[in-house]
């Protein structure tokens, strides 16, 4: 089996998950990819490619590791991701691939992909297997209204994968870095007027996969980390400069002087002016 199939573009512009290329192979040893970052094949920039082994077994390169894949693992790579895999040449793997596209899909896959390949074992592959076979099904006679069933075939496949799957390989925490980066320049430039978009772009993260994962690595939102970062520019300011209190929330990024009074006393218990008392010289 040798089979490549692409479907046109879907009439309804937000499916949660669509099929834009599908196909398999078996008895193919000569398959192999090697994919730059951010290639535009296969529009891999902004497309999911996933994969899964039903028989034989493969390969999957990343920068430090292979990892062998066999019957009932798989891959996920996100948009834009170094692509490396091939079959293995005496036991050539049986597999199925669904590249595709959505409406938000890192919300669906909870960030899955995107920072590194997400490799997986799946518990069985039962009921997986004939959603791969459905999505081919569809794409050989594929007419305008089935364009309903191959986003629900789809999505169908992903919970499935997604609830079910446990990971293969250990994730090297590139987000928590990304995310990091991201709230250090935004500490750096918090006098600036800033939006959760904004920042979730420097760690080119969606606002909400962004918002998920700053919460979880700093235990606090993205707009009490701004307010707190402001208020620390603004006690430095406080402590050593006569500047009014009014000014002061301007150069540190509040529009209004009530509403930083405010913010300072929530987080320090005290007054802008009680503050610069106790801190007289």
């Amino acid at each position: 089996m040798k089979e490549h199939i692409f479907l046109p573009k879907p009439l309804f512009q937000r499916h949660t998950c669509f099929p834009d290329f599908i196909g398999g192979y078996s008895g193919f040893a000569e398959h192999a990819v090697n994919r730059e970052y951010a290639t535009t094949e296969n529009n891999l920039d902004r497309y999911y490619n996933l994969h899964i082994v039903l028989s034989g077994k493969g390969y999957l390169q990343t920068d430090n590791m292979t990892y062998e894949l066999t019957q009932g693992q798989g891959f996920l790579y996100g948009p834009g991701l170094r692509q490396t895999y091939h079959s293995d040449a005496r036991d050539p793997w049986n597999i199925r691939w669904v590249h595709f596209f959505g409406a938000r899909p890192e919300e669906l896959l909870d960030g899955k992909g995107l920072d590194e390949p997400w490799l997986f074992q799946l518990p069985d592959l039962a009921p997986v297997e004939p959603l791969l076979e459905r999505l081919l099904e569809l794409g050989r006679s594929y007419e305008v209204d089935d364009e309903f069933a191959a986003a629900s075939t789809l999505y169908e496949l992903l919970t499935r994968i997604q609830t079910t799957a446990s990971q293969l390989n250990v994730s090297v925490h590139q987000a928590a870095d990304k995310i990091r980066a991201a709230a250090n320049y935004v500490r750096a430039h918090c006098n600036q007027p800033f939006t959760l978009e904004q920042a979730a772009a420097i760690a080119g993260y969606s606002p909400h996969y962004f918002s998920r994962r700053f919460n979880k690595t700093f235990g606090k939102s993205f707009s009490d980390f701004l307010v707190e970062s402001r208020i620390l520019q603004a006690k430095r300011l406080l402590a050593s400069t006569s500047l009014s209190i009014k000014l002061i929330a301007l150069e540190t990024g509040f529009s209004q002087t009530s509403y930083f009074s405010k913010c300072f006393r929530d987080l320090e218990g005290m007054t802008p002016l009680q503050f610069r008392e106790m801190h007289k010289a």
